[in-house]
C-alpha cells in the first residue's frame, strides 16, 4: 500500500473518530424553569433567601439544571413540610425540591450584584453524592481545544456538564453582564455539534426543559464560559442529605446531686472520737466493778 493510500486511510480515521457520537449511557431527565402553569408548578417559587426579589422563572436556570443532573444520579431528597414551599411533605428531585431544600439548608449566599438578600447558589451547599470538578473556557468565540478535550472526556465517562454560557455581548436587557449568562447541561456530542438540555423553555404549560444543540439554545447561539463536570460519589447519601422535620428544643440537662458534705478526718476531730470512747469504756468499767458484792 502506498503510502498516500496510508494517508488517506488514516485521514479518514481521525474523520470517523471524530464524526463519532458521545452520548451519556441513559436519558438526563430535564426541567423548565418558567413552569408556572399546571399541577405543581414551581416556576414562581421565590429563589434564594434573606429577602431575594427572584423567583425560579427568571433566574433559576442554575437551579434547574442541577436538578436535572441530581435527577440523573438517582438522588432525592426529603423536604419536611415545614420546609416546603407546598406546605406538605416533598420527596423527589425537581427545581422546587431542590430550592427549597437549599433555602432551609443556608445554601444561598449574596453575590456582588443582588440588590437585597442572597440569591446565589453555594456551590459547597448542594447536596451530598455528587462531586464537582471547575473548570474555565479562556476563547469568547468558542471552545478552546483544553476545554474541548475535557467536556468530551467527562461526557465519554457518563459525567453531564453544567455549563455557563453567554449568547451576545449583553445578555440582558439593562444589564453589562457579558459571561455566564445562562446555565445549560452538555449531554453528549455529535460531530462538532454539542446536544444539551436548556432549562429554559419559553412554553411555560411544559414542566421539561428543551432539548437541542449549543448553537440552537432557547435565547440564541450559545458560548460557554465555565463548567462543571459532575461526577457521582460512592455510597448512599440519603442520611446526610435528610433535613429535621421540626426544630428539636435541646434535651434539659439533668440537675447535679447536691454533694453530701464530707466527713471531717483532720487529727483534732479522731483524737476527741477516740477520748469519748475511752471514756465510755472507763464508765462501763466503774460501774461494773462498783455492782460486785
Amino acid at each position: 500500500m502506498s503510502l498516500l493510500c496510508l494517508a488517506l486511510l488514516a485521514a479518514g480515521l481521525v474523520q470517523r473518530a471524530a464524526a463519532q457520537a458521545i452520548l451519556l449511557p441513559r436519558t438526563l431527565p430535564s426541567f423548565n424553569q418558567t413552569y408556572t402553569v399546571g399541577s405543581g408548578a414551581w416556576g414562581e417559587v421565590p429563589l434564594g433567601t434573606g429577602g431575594c426579589p427572584d423567583v425560579l422563572r427568571t433566574t433559576g436556570c442554575l437551579i434547574t439544571a442541577f436538578a436535572s443532573v441530581l435527577a440523573y444520579f438517582e438522588i432525592d431528597l426529603v423536604v419536611p413540610a415545614a420546609s416546603s414551599s407546598t406546605g406538605t411533605l416533598q420527596v423527589g428531585m425537581n427545581p422546587r425540591v431542590l430550592n427549597d431544600w437549599l433555602r432551609a439548608r443556608r445554601g444561598y449566599g449574596q453575590c456582588a450584584g443582588d440588590p437585597v438578600g442572597a440569591c446565589c447558589l453555594e456551590w459547597s451547599a448542594l447536596p451530598r453524592g455528587v462531586t464537582l470538578t471547575f473548570h474555565a473556557n479562556h476563547n469568547n468565540l468558542g471552545l478552546n481545544p483544553v476545554a474541548e478535550l475535557v467536556i468530551d472526556h467527562a461526557l465519554r465517562q457518563g459525567h453531564p456538564v453544567v455549563a455557563g454560557v453567554h449568547w451576545a455581548a449583553a445578555c440582558r436587557s439593562g444589564s453589562s453582564q457579558t459571561e455566564d449568562c445562562h446555565w445549560v447541561i452538555l449531554t453528549g456530542k455529535v460531530g462538532d455539534t454539542y446536544t444539551i438540555v436548556d432549562p429554559y423553555n419559553p412554553d411555560r404549560t411544559s414542566p421539561a426543559g428543551v432539548r437541542t444543540t449549543l448553537d440552537a439554545g432557547s435565547l440564541g447561539a450559545y458560548t460557554i464560559d465555565r463548567f462543571v463536570v459532575v461526577a457521582p460519589t460512592p455510597g448512599d447519601a440519603s442520611s446526610l442529605n435528610s433535613l429535621p422535620d421540626v426544630a428539636s428544643p435541646p434535651a434539659p440537662t439533668p440537675a447535679a446531686p447536691t454533694p453530701t458534705p464530707p466527713v471531717s478526718t483532720s487529727p483534732l476531730a479522731s483524737l476527741l472520737v477516740l477520748l469519748v470512747a475511752l471514756s465510755i469504756v472507763a464508765g462501763a468499767i466503774f460501774l461494773s466493778a462498783d455492782g460486785q458484792p
